[in-house]
C-alpha cells in the first residue's frame, strides 16, 4: 500500500511540535522566559480571555504534554503504561521539562518511523482509557494536543506579560454573505 499516509502524518506531527514558525509548541515554548516558566498570570481580562481565571503555570501545561509519552505506548508499544507509571523530568526547571518533551516527541516520530504500510494506521489500539481505537486517531489527537496546548501556553504568556486581549483595529468586520 506504501506509506504516503505515514509521511502526511510524521510531517504534520513535526509541524505541530517544531516545524512551523508561528504556532508550533517548541516555537512558543522558546518564547517563554525563565521568569515566566513556573509562576500563574496575576491578572486577566474576563472580557478578553474568558470566563475561566487561569490555574496552570506555562510549566503546569507542559507537564501535561508529557502525556504523548502514553500515546506513543498506546499506538505503538505493548499498552502497559499506566498515568501514574510515566517517569516525569528530574526537575519543573525549563531545560529539564523540554529535553523530557523532547524525548516523548522523539519516541512518537520513532514509532511512526517503524509503520511500514498505510494499513498499519488503521490497526486497533487501545486508548489511554482502554477503549479501542485506529491507531491513526491516536496520532491525530496527538497532532491536535500539541497545537491546543500551543495556544494555551501563547495565551498564558500573554496574560503574563499583561496583555488586554487582541487588537481589535486588526480583526476585520464580518461582511454580510
Amino acid at each position: 500500500m506504501g506509506r504516503t499516509a505515514i509521511e502526511t502524518l510524521t510531517w504534520m506531527l513535526e509541524t505541530a511540535y517544531r516545524a512551523d514558525p508561528f504556532c508550533s509548541l517548541q516555537r512558543n515554548l522558546k518564547s517563554v522566559t525563565p521568569e515566566e516558566w513556573d509562576i500563574k498570570p496575576a491578572t486577566w481580562s474576563e472580557q478578553e480571555f474568558g470566563t475561566q481565571q487561569p490555574e496552570l503555570s506555562i510549566c503546569d501545561l507542559a507537564l501535561h504534554l508529557g502525556a504523548k509519552y502514553m500515546y506513543a505506548d498506546r499506538a505503538f508499544g505493548d499498552a502497559s503504561m499506566e498515568w501514574h507509571t510515566i517517569q516525569g523530568p528530574p526537575s519543573r526547571s525549563m531545560d529539564d521539562v523540554v529535553a523530557w518533551l523532547n524525548a516523548a516527541h522523539q519516541q512518537f516520530i520513532d514509532g511512526m518511523n517503524a509503520l511500514t504500510d498505510d494499513a498499519q494506521l488503521d490497526e486497533i489500539c487501545q486508548a489511554p482509557w482502554r477503549t479501542p481505537m485506529p491507531r491513526k486517531n491516536l496520532i491525530t489527537i496527538m497532532i491536535s494536543h500539541d497545537l491546543y496546548h500551543s495556544g494555551e501556553i501563547n495565551r498564558q504568556r500573554a496574560l503574563i506579560r499583561g496583555a488586554q486581549g487582541w487588537d481589535q483595529t486588526l480583526v476585520p468586520s464580518p461582511q454580510p454573505l
